[in-house]
């Protein structure tokens, strides 16, 4: 997880904004269906006038949403946040759902401008300088690979990164903001120390977290009973259970193979109609749900390594099933990789309770109100 990540689960400031718009696109909103008019070409009576600006959409709002101490957040913050959000998309909602939506938002800011004013308290001075030196650190740290891209994107909308950082010098709520990762960095993540007791407690605690299911690993040779899809005549009952038959016989002839000692590899690369038969009719891996019923059944019910199913019928056709491994269901055990999966995990963890805190604390020792949205 991210610093910039944590900025918006910690402090809320987008995730009203993603509930409401980032899952709609202008084109999913078009084709949101509508009620019919009474005719094709005429306007229904006393339709809603929809709104052409984010501002008419957003009329229902207070010039002031809240305030924190002498600060004040407004309604045009939370319109600059939307940005160029579609007005059209947003009649889409209904009322109540985008007035809950907009409390959420402004929460967000909320929690931001404290999250500002704590930095500014720890003695973090925003300035231009200060913007421009942590924006060529987070470039310096980007993988080649990712730079390169976004450089790519950019240069499809004629800027350069000099561009992009011009923009951002500009524009004073983004001076103030990068305040609060520097904070994150420099107050709070110092002090977050994670030992192997930790460690171990977490994974105690959440044993949920940590459950494995039951899984297998087979093989199978498939033998199709259905029709050539290229055939110019389609067959008619006659002909397709001719072929069911004759399909059921070859997969029983194959079985007995096996029961013989027949390479169970080979004849799936020479008779088996599935692409597994390249790996020798390998399916890998696979946990209960990802199979047809009937394939599934047969091949959770083999017990030891190596042992065969019967002829088996699903909508494919004949299957003979070869157990290549059986894992039970359980708990994940606390091994290297995973301590090291969450040695890497728990400082956000506690970076985001940190934060989500000292937001709460401070919000009852500022003098915070928010604007009723009715």
């Amino acid at each position: 997880m991210k610093t910039t990540k944590l900025i918006v689960s910690a402090a809320g400031l987008t995730v009203a904004a993603a509930c409401l718009f980032g899952t709609v696109s202008a084109a999913d909103a078009k084709a949101q269906p509508q009620k019919a008019a009474a005719k094709p070409a005429e306007k229904p009576q006393n339709a809603p006038k929809k709104p052409q600006t984010l501002a008419e959409a957003f009329s229902f709002l207070p010039d002031t949403l809240a305030t924190i101490g002498n600060r004040k957040i407004t309604k045009k913050d939370l319109l600059d946040r939307l940005g160029n959000v579609p007005p059209e998309m947003l009649a889409q909602f209904p009322p109540e759902m985008l007035k809950a939506q907009v409390k959420q938002l402004i929460d967000g800011l909320v929690n931001e401008e404290i999250l500002i004013m704590l930095a500014e308290k720890a003695g973090i001075k925003p300035t231009k300088e200060l913007l421009l030196a942590e924006m060529d650190k987070e470039l310096k740290a980007m993988p080649p690979q990712q730079r390169d891209l976004l450089e790519k994107q950019l240069k499809l909308q004629n800027k350069t990164f000099d561009d992009v950082k011009n923009e951002m010098v500009k524009d004073p709520k983004k001076i103030r903001a990068v305040a609060i990762p520097i904070y994150f960095n420099t107050k709070i993540k110092p002090a977050i120390k994670i030992t192997d007791a930790d460690i171990e407690k977490y994974y105690r605690d959440h044993q949920d977290q940590f459950k494995t299911p039951e899984t297998i690993s087979a093989s199978h040779i498939l033998i199709s009973n259905r029709p050539d899809a290229n055939a110019t005549v389609k067959p008619d009952a006659a002909a397709l259970a001719k072929l069911d038959q004759e399909a059921k016989a070859k997969a029983e002839k194959i079985l007995a193979q096996l029961k013989q000692g027949a390479d169970f590899a080979k004849l799936a690369a020479q008779e088996s109609a599935c692409p597994s038969k390249a790996r020798g009719g390998s399916l890998g891996e696979f946990t209960r749900g990802r199979m047809v019923p009937e394939f599934e059944k047969a091949a959770f019910a083999l017990t030891k390594k190596g042992e065969i199913s019967g002829v088996v019928k699903t909508d494919y056709g004949y299957h003979i099933i070869r157990l290549d491994d059986k894992k039970t269901a359980g708990i994940h055990p606390l091994d290297k990789e995973l301590k090291e999966q969450l040695r890497n995990y728990l400082p956000e963890m506690k970076l985001a309770e940190t934060v989500q805190k000292q937001i709460a604390d401070a919000k009852k020792s500022m003098k915070v109100t928010v604007a009723e949205i009715k």
